[in-house]
Order: structure tokens, then sequence, then C-alpha cells
């Protein structure tokens, strides 16, 4: 497999549309780029972004191309893999996606976390988000729920898990991973990303948290911590085979 060191930048992404068109897509607070891989290489979107200026919840590049089947729905596959965790760089629509609607009873609030730019630099910052911003600024009059929803925010500034963390590799376990395409398995980052991939190609999967292990993370069989909650994640996926 690839080794890949993931970097965070200002830079702007080659979306390949679906069309096969290419458009910029200009992510100003969450372009991702791969050290290895020039910035202006092709990336395409698996899922497609809720505005024109967010990057995809999740994206593929092709590092390799495959020879062999696209596998089907229902079928078996096995695959290489390494899994690496990314920092957070959500946009304000992202931290509504993927957190705010995980939070209870505040659905409501959605609308003024976007016009009010709430990205994750600004929820994880205590000296901005904190009670008196959520009650001035977000309208919050309960202020139980906002002391809750200030906690809430808390608890994403992870520092044990830097980002380029190798989390799980079908090296370090020696031996690939097989699953049957479609039957939830696998997070859908990797369905998604293996049902568009042939036999034998390698490619290099972004995915946001709620395409990866959500709200919950990842835990061992422990209990010891492996991917934390809300945690964006960097695949390098290589289809080895399927068994229909």
């Amino acid at each position: 497999m690839y080794s890949l060191d993931i970097i965070i930048s200002s830079n702007a992404f080659i979306i390949t549309t679906p069309s096969g068109l290419n458009s910029i897509a200009i992510a100003k607070k969450q372009s991702t780029t791969l050290s290895s891989i020039p910035n202006d290489v092709e990336w395409k979107p698996l899922i497609e972004a809720s505005t024109d200026t967010d990057l995809p919840p999740v994206i593929i590049h092709t590092l390799e191309e495959g020879k062999g089947d696209i596998p089907s729905t229902g079928a078996t596959v096995e695959i290489e893999y390494k899994g690496s965790l990314l920092d957070n760089e959500w946009s304000a629509v992202d931290v509504v996606e993927c957190w705010l609607s995980q939070q209870q009873g505040i659905d409501h609030l959605k609308y003024i976390f976007i016009e009010k730019d709430v990205d994750f630099k600004k929820l994880t910052d205590g000296n901005i988000f904190n009670e008196d911003f959520c009650i001035k600024e977000l309208g919050i009059t309960n202020k139980i729920q906002g002391k809750k929803l200030v906690m809430a925010a808390r608890r994403l500034c992870v520092k044990e898990f830097p980002a380029n963390t190798v989390f799980d590799s079908s090296e370090s376990r020696n031996k690939n991973y097989s699953f049957v395409l479609g039957s939830g398995k696998a997070i859908k980052a990797i369905d998604l990303s293996v049902s568009s991939m042939k036999v034998g190609e390698k490619a290099v999967v972004i995915c946001r948290s709620d395409y990866g292990y959500g709200p919950e993370g990842l835990r061992s069989s422990k209990g010891d911590v492996i991917v934390p909650p809300f945690a964006t994640l960097c695949f390098e996926l290589k289809l080895v085979g399927i068994d229909a």
C-alpha cells in the first residue's frame, strides 16, 4: 500500500462530476490534500456536497486503475486497506449535518448555525462558542440547553488522536478484509468506494464522520477508543477480488 502524509490547506480540489465535467470546488475551510499527490489531481465525489463551496462528504482519487470487474451489491469483496485519522476541518454546513443533527432538541438551530458561520474552528474555540454566544448569537433562552451544547462542543477537542494516526490496516492484521457489499458490514464510505472500483484498483478515499464511524466512533473489544467520535477519515484501498 502507499504511504501518504495528510495535510490541511486552502487549495482547491478539481472535482469530476458524475456527468464527466470538471468543476472547481473551493472548500475554503476544509480543503484536504495529500502530500504525495498533487493538489490539482481529480477527485470524484461519491456523495454530492450540500453547497457549491463545500467539499463533498466522500471523495475518491484513483491511484492505480483496475482491470477487473466492478462488484455488484450482494457480492463478497476482498480489500487491502489502511485507515488514518484526519483533522476535522468542517464548514458550518458540515457542523450542522455531522454534529448538530446528533444533538437532541435543537434541530431548529441549523439555519442560524449556517448564518453565523459556526464552522469547526469556531465551534471548538471556547473564547467564541460559549454560553454567552449561545444566548446572544444563537438565541437559546434555556440556559441548561445552552450549557449542554457548549459541553458537547468541548468534547470535540480530542488531542490524543492527531492527524495521520493509522488506526487500522490489513497489514497490521496480516489479513485482508472480506465483506458482503451493501450488507452494512462496512462503513458507508467503504461500501460506496468499493462499489465504484474495479478489481486491482487502488484508491484514496476521504470521508466525513457521518460516512465513517459517526458520533460513537470505534472502540476495541476492551472498550479502548480506536477512532474518536465525529472523526474525519482517510482510507487507502485496493480491491483485491470478488466472490460472486
